[in-house]
């Protein structure tokens, strides 16, 4: 349904101004950045605004997506579900990752292993960072893990939990 939308309203945007807009290809993956990314985080900050817990969410918002941009994880086959369960996901450990206070240590312990073991997973067609440097993305996420450590706020520690869990394959291992 994105991908749809996308398409129709880059191709109506490019006929209608050809000489101020780039070609479809730059329209479109502009446009589906917006509405994948700009779009969701601003939703999410939003509620937080009106729950008031936007501390929480942005905290929340930016340690998974800091995490989750060098580690891969699980994807969806629909972008419409992604948005929904990554919503769901962050403004639940938002919501409840002050019951894990004191334990913020058990789950950067627990990213940290998943990290280390899986890492980066399911990320091939994701970003256009050369295998050979996967490693890079290994080690940048592991500090990342342990830098959440460090911070030990619970909100930040179940955020890392939950998007090192989004690495494990649940259908059969990687080919290396």
């Amino acid at each position: 349904m994105i991908d749809k939308f996308v398409n129709n309203t880059a191709t109506r945007l490019v006929a209608q101004f050809p000489n101020e807009l780039p070609p479809f290809g730059i329209t479109r993956y502009s446009l589906k950045f917006i509405f994948t990314n700009v779009i969701p985080i601003s939703l999410l900050l939003l509620i937080g605004v009106f729950t008031g817990n936007l501390s929480n969410v942005f905290i929340s918002v930016l340690s998974f997506s800091i995490l989750r941009m060098t580690s891969g994880g699980y994807h969806s086959d629909y972008p419409e579900l992604c948005l929904i369960y990554s919503s769901v996901l962050i403004l639940s450990i938002a919501e409840f990752g002050g019951l894990i206070g004191g334990f913020e240590w058990i789950c950067s312990g627990i990213a940290f292993i998943l990290v280390t073991v899986y890492a980066p997973s399911n990320i091939e067609n994701q970003t256009k960072i050369l295998k050979k440097y996967f490693k890079y993305l290994k080690y940048i996420s592991m500090l990342t893990v342990l830098i959440g450590f460090l911070i030990q706020n619970p909100v930040v520690s179940l955020a890392m939990l939950a998007q090192s869990l989004l690495l494990v394959r649940l259908k059969g291992g990687e080919v290396k």
